[in-house]
């Protein structure tokens, strides 16, 4: 994605293709005009580096810092905090809102939130999963999904909904209770592993920070800061070709999606 806009109040980060966001930050001495704003997104332009790009691909609009996921109509931000431990970064989670909304370590329930909040993470963050309660009875102690089960037994277990652990995870190595999302380049991008509560000290699985998702409470306000679109990329479906060896018109038809 690309800024095309020429406005000396707007800044435009460069976009990050590992968490699939551009940030536009207002530089102007007050608050912009609903019309600067409008212009601003209507300046964004998608381009594929594909020499035959298809399918359909789904852009979310929000301001503020976290990222918004129009399926579930929550917000998902990474909190780098160094050496944090599971507890503490739940404990601190519980304690931030974001436009009102309160928030909790995230509850990972299908494969579009776990690309979004898992390639937020620039190390191993905390989520919101726990066996601690019963040994190898993985459930959501956070947020709107808290109790709900997500996972039974070691690596070789199963899970009754969604679960997306990296290879050979959960192995309760030293009694680990907590579930994080991996460091990038550890294993599969974005999936879980088990540590005990404070991790390492060092190394790929030392805390790096926490995922914090806002959304789903009962006090939570209706919020209007965000909106989504999507672009259907027509493919061609069949085609119908024709040949002549001699003079005369050759008639080819193609029929795209």
């Amino acid at each position: 994605m690309k800024y095309l806009g020429i406005n000396s109040n707007i800044t435009a980060q460069p976009f990050v293709s590992l968490e699939g966001k551009l940030t536009l930050d207002w530089v102007g001495a007050g608050p912009p005009n609903n019309s600067e704003l409008v212009n601003a997104v209507e300046n964004v332009i998608f381009q594929s580096s594909s020499t035959a790009p298809s399918g359909i691909r789904t852009f979310s609009i929000t301001i503020g810092e976290a990222n918004y996921l129009p399926s579930t109509g929550h917000y998902y931000e990474y909190i780098q905090d160094i050496g944090i431990t599971w507890q503490q970064a739940k404990d601190t989670a519980e304690g931030l809102e974001y436009y009102g909304l309160q928030g909790y370590l995230a509850t990972i329930s299908s494969l579009e939130e776990a690309q979004l909040s898992g390639k937020q993470a620039a190390g191993a963050g905390w989520i919101g999963g726990s066996d601690a309660a019963v040994e190898g009875t993985w459930k959501w102690v956070t947020g709107p999904e808290n109790g709900t089960v997500f996972w039974n037994g070691l690596a070789n277990g199963s899970t009754p909904n969604y679960a997306f652990w990296n290879t050979s995870e959960p192995n309760n190595l030293g009694n680990e209770d907590y579930a994080h999302v991996t460091a990038p380049g550890v294993g599969i991008l974005g999936s879980w592993n088990d540590l005990t509560n404070t991790g390492s000290t060092s190394g790929d699985y030392q805390p790096k920070g926490y995922i914090v998702e806002y959304g789903g409470m009962p006090d939570d306000p209706i919020l209007n800061i965000s909106a989504s679109t999507k672009i259907s990329i027509p493919e061609i479906t069949t085609i119908v070709d024709d040949s002549n060896c001699g003079t005369g018109i050759v008639n080819l038809a193609a029929t795209a999606s």
